[in-house]
């Protein structure tokens, strides 16, 4: 299963610091953008005029260009928490931001080369809030959380005299030299946060391509949702398997009467596949099994295509009008749906993400973070209880994420309301995926009984994949 560490960084930086090689960690498995495209009969329906594949990812500049400034806290100020209990630290110890007590602990267990046992299966020091330092704590997992945040044993000015305490050390050394702890390394609330925006911009540049290009016309995926999921990752169009040239045959032309089929190119599945093919690189994708994943995706495919689509016509075409890549309007209505409540209705539904987003304001790193936290959602029915935990573990990853850019961009007194103002759009999105459903089915039978009448029952639909989400 392809995650984030089989890609190779995009060339990102934040204000001037450039974070390339920001973690060795990542890997390369290069799946090339440049790359023509060549489709069988396709100069027969399309012209340069027509459809514009794009086939390279647009360049991405620093996301905080135009943002307040963001800076990693300082080694000549004091840190506000400590690494290992989550309470206030007094300044960096051993290489990490501590409070007093663990920095004495960890002292004093290297001076005396104690080994502790933990009774409660090693998740005493889990959580996200402070530790009640009232309470006993359990010295097993607190000595290994030190270890753990890199706290560095040969930092310790006191000389170590006991064998035992030489031991430790030299175990706790070997310990850091595999988890490739870097003493000059500190993790905080900051480093974190920019490891997650590195992340969650280099998914967004990979799928780029893919959303932006669109189907050309004639052309159809027949792939189902299910072999799309367990498949490898696919950025471009032209490398989609079995994309299948579909002529559309049509029934009314007569000699006297050619019938005209406008044939357009397919930014709906692009869109779709591109939320779908994102999802393939969070951690959860890897830890649930196909059907997990699939009930997910079919909830947040809509949700996130959305996202996406709205992001694109406020951020890149400066519109306030929801858009396509090649600058025509989405979901037009014909001159005789104009009447029809229905499709009118529609139309206006298509607009409510790109309406919230307006209102909001939202920026590109906030538009990342809460595109995660839709996609990673526990409470889509039919998840088992431990899948459901998996997810939410990683949604809880990016809320907090977001709540700390927040305040990084708003301040402690404005950073938790703008935090609601961006959560509080959720229930919006939502509602435009279910109204789109209901949609679907209801263009679906008005098709059925239009063919009906007419004496077949041809089957309309953009793609197997489309069908399946839009259809659950």
């Amino acid at each position: 299963m392809t995650t984030f560490e089989d890609f190779e960084l995009p060339s990102t930086s934040f204000n001037g610091i450039n974070y390339n090689g920001y973690n060795s960690s990542f890997k390369t498995h290069d799946f090339p953008h440049e790359q023509s495209m060549i489709l069988p009969d396709q100069e027969l329906y399309t012209s340069p005029q027509q459809i514009e594949i794009y086939t390279s990812p647009p360049e991405l500049s620093s996301p905080f260009s135009d943002e307040k400034v963001y800076k990693s806290l300082p080694r000549n100020k004091c840190p506000s928490k400590c690494l290992v209990c989550r309470n206030p630290a007094i300044g960096y110890h051993y290489d990490v931001p501590s409070c007093n007590g663990c920095k004495t602990f960890f002292r004093r267990t290297i001076i005396t080369g104690r080994k502790f046992e933990c009774t409660k299966n090693r998740v005493c020091m889990e959580g996200t809030e402070p530790v009640d330092m009232s309470k006993r704590l359990c010295r097993a997992c607190r000595f290994a959380k030190c270890v753990e945040v890199g706290m560095n044993p040969m930092a310790i000015q006191a000389e170590v005299k006991t064998e035992e305490g030489k031991v430790l050390r030299s175990e706790v050394l070997s310990q850091r030299e595999s988890m490739g702890v870097v003493s000059s390394l500190m993790v905080t609330e900051e480093d974190l946060l920019s490891r997650m925006i590195e992340k969650l911009t280099l998914v967004e540049s990979k799928i780029e391509p893919l959303h932006r290009s669109g189907v050309p016309p004639g052309y159809r995926d027949i792939r189902k949702l299910e072999e799309i999921l367990d498949s490898k990752p696919v950025f471009v169009i032209s490398e989609i398997p079995n994309l299948k040239f579909c002529p559309m045959p049509c029934p009314k032309e007569t000699k006297e009467k050619p019938h005209l089929r406008r044939r357009c190119t397919n930014y709906v599945h692009s869109s779709f596949l591109a939320s779908i093919e994102s999802s393939k690189m969070f951690d959860f994708s890897s830890q649930i099994n196909l059907e997990s994943r699939m009930l997910l995706m079919k909830h947040a495919t809509v949700v996130c295509s959305n996202m996406m689509n709205a992001f694109f016509s406020m951020n890149e075409m400066k519109s306030d009008v929801l858009l396509h890549p090649d600058g025509s309007i989405s979901g037009p209505m014909h001159k005789k749906d104009r009447e029809t409540n229905t499709i009118s209705d529609h139309v206006r539904t298509l607009q409510k993400t790109l309406i919230s987003f307006l209102n909001n304001k939202i920026d590109k790193i906030e538009y990342l973070l809460f595109k995660a936290i839709m996609l990673c959602n526990p409470a889509v029915p039919g998840l088992s209880v431990i899948d459901q935990q998996i997810i939410e573990k990683e949604r809880n990853q990016y809320v907090k994420s977001l709540l700390n850019y927040c305040l990084l961009q708003h301040g402690k007194l404005h950073g938790p309301a703008r935090f609601g103002a961006i959560l509080a759009l959720a229930p919006t999105i939502e509602n435009q995926s279910k109204l789109q459903k209901d949609f679907h089915v209801y263009l679906k039978a008005r098709h059925f009984q239009k063919h009906k009448e007419m004496g077949h029952t041809g089957r309309k639909c953009v793609s197997s994949m489309f069908d399946q989400v839009m259809e659950s």
